[in-house]
């Protein structure tokens, strides 16, 4: 791989490897990162890099994508298994429900969300800022007796 425009070699996994700055089991200790449950940050600050350059080897390893999505995948599984052993064990009282469901939407926010996206469109055409948009009310007919 190329330098980049500092001269510097850009960050690669076998770059820090070869740099001792992570150890050769890096891919299997992200995977037990997720295996207990813990958030992306965890393997930021396991690798210990940015979160520019964490951003950067995603666009950049295929490897290290596959390991960082493989390790959510665990993590949801393990948070959803903690929910599930409680509910079916009948102890659900012993989950804080609010809690976990905040937790979920926070880590794992692309499966796990409230928001509602809505498309709005007017005769087939996205609404822009320049255009008139008349609303009608429409009153309701009286129910005849």
């Amino acid at each position: 791989m190329g330098e980049n425009i500092r001269g510097k070699k850009p960050f690669t996994i076998e770059l820090l490897i070869k740099r001792g700055r992570i150890p050769e089991t890096w891919y299997e200790d992200i995977l037990d990162i997720g295996r207990q449950g813990k958030a992306e940050v965890s393997i930021v600050n396991y690798m210990d890099i940015s979160w520019n350059t964490h951003q950067r080897l995603l666009e950049r390893s295929p490897e290290y994508l596959k390991a960082v999505n493989n390790a959510k995948k665990l993590s949801e599984e393990w948070w959803v298994e903690i929910a599930r052993k409680e509910w079916m064990g009948g102890n659900s009282k012993s989950i804080n429900s609010n809690h976990w469901s905040l937790m979920m939407r926070n880590m794992f926010n692309n499966r796990w969300s409230d928001k509602k996206d809505y498309d709005i469109k007017s005769d087939g055409q996205s609404i822009k800022p320049n255009h008139n948009i008349i609303i009608e009310v429409i009153k309701p007919k009286k129910e005849e007796e």
